[in-house]
């Protein structure tokens, strides 16, 4: 049965309709846009301040120096005396100075972008079918390519959206080489190296201890684990100490222990203790945690903007009769949700509500009603109005139904009413 519903779903964000603001509505789709410079302005806002306050802490102890020099003398003091611990003082002072125009400069740089950003995006709210008529269309593919390149990024098809941010030209709107690196690591952790994942999490250390991550944890595990399954014993009691006992033992002291469990016993024992520690899949386990820890970093929803608008345009045209029509070619199936390539995606997807539904002909699509176009029930289940019935007549009490393929009586097609 089709049905042309213009009401939103139940519970769900109403976007573009007659009661929502549409311009606030989309631009809560465009999050991705700027969680990730914002993001990444923190980071570098972070490791700029390290950086200054390492550098400032040389310049008093290069400064301290000078002035002990200079603090017992009773008599001038020679310019050659004083002029190792002043040239000292100077580098740490010019070092300080580097680090802060570094940090500055990079902040900026990202402070630029979103800016850029919030006009370019600005510009496409500006264009409506009143103001530019020949431009809406464009600026409204222009939002759409965004959601679609965000959600290949997301997938880890990168190449496909390099080429989609090239034809659009889109360059500088997509951060395309940080979903680059995440792959790049993900990918290195499926192939048991660990090193590119170290590397991220150092950078971004101090949002992962806020979060109570214990992703590093289970990072230096495996390295430990690969060791012992490699015999390298001593190897891993070293590491152990250096690396992850000073992260584990007051947060983590469990798997610590488990850890050192697997050290000391046998390799066969150990994999009887502890057998996720030795899963074929635990490579692919790390990986999908890393994963996770990157979701949680940069605070992106499960669900793009992408997948979230085509699951409000399937459910907004869900209704309880529908399922999947195998009967008929998907080019002639009527109900979008009903065709069995669509079906999978529309099956836990919550109904429309329907204040005022209409019903429509299977055949011809025109309106039904009590008058004019009365709707009858076919065997299929499909609905069609008075007018094609009397085109789909073959003769006295009998009708072709063009679903099944199969002539029916006039006492099988069934006669609906509107309450």
């Amino acid at each position: 049965m089709s049905y042309e519903s213009p009401s939103a779903l139940a519970g769900a964000t109403t976007i573009g309709g007659p009661n929502s603001n549409k311009k606030s509505d989309c631009l809560a789709l465009e999050y991705c846009s700027f969680r990730i410079p914002v993001e990444e302005l923190n980071a570098i806002f972070r490791h700029g301040q390290k950086d200054v306050e390492r550098t400032a802490t040389q310049v008093s102890k290069a400064s301290a120096l000078l002035a002990q020099k200079l603090a017992n003398a009773t008599t001038p003091i020679e310019k050659a005396a004083i002029r190792k611990n002043f040239d000292y003082l100077l580098k740490q002072v010019r070092e300080a100075r580097k680090a802060f125009d570094n940090s500055c400069d990079a902040q900026l740089e990202q402070i630029e972008k979103i800016i850029n950003r919030c006009d370019r995006i600005n510009e496409e709210f500006e264009v409506t079918e009143e103001t530019r008529p020949r431009h809406a269309e464009k600026m409204e593919r222009q939002q759409h390519g965004r959601y679609i390149i965000w959600h290949l990024l997301r997938c880890g098809y990168v190449k496909s959206a390099k080429i989609l941010v090239r034809e659009l030209n889109f360059e500088g709107l997509i951060d395309v080489d940080i979903f680059e690196k995440v792959h790049e690591v993900e990918k290195a952790l499926i192939d048991r190296n660990t090193q590119p994942c170290l590397q991220w999490i150092d950078y971004h250390r101090s949002k992962l201890r806020k979060l109570g991550s214990r992703l590093e944890v289970a990072v230096r595990q495996q390295d430990v684990i690969e060791m012992v399954e490699q015999g390298m014993i001593p190897d891993a009691v070293q590491y152990v100490k250096k690396f992850l006992t000073p992260i584990a033992k007051a947060n983590f002291p469990e798997e610590l222990k488990k850890t050192m469990g697997a050290i000391a016993c046998t390799l066969e024992e150990s994999r009887q203790r502890n057998p996720e520690l030795h899963a074929p899949d635990r490579w692919d386990t790390l990986a999908e945690n890393y994963m996770k820890e990157v979701y949680k970093v940069y605070d992106w929803d499960l669900d793009t903007a992408f997948s979230t608008t085509v699951q409000l345009g399937i459910a907004i045209h869900k209704t309880p009769s529908c399922k999947p029509d195998t009967t008929v070619p998907l080019n002639k199936v009527k109900c979008i949700v009903c065709r069995p390539d669509i079906w999978p995606l529309a099956e836990h997807l919550p109904c429309a509500r329907i204040e005022n539904s209409r019903i429509l002909c299977s055949m011809s699509g025109e309106l039904c009603d009590d008058d004019e176009n009365i709707p009858y029930l076919f065997p299929s289940g499909h609905v069609f109005g008075k007018q094609s019935v009397d085109k789909l007549r073959r003769g006295e009490n009998q009708v072709w139904d063009p679903v099944h393929k199969t002539m029916i009586t006039d006492a099988e097609v069934l006669r609906l009413y509107f309450l």
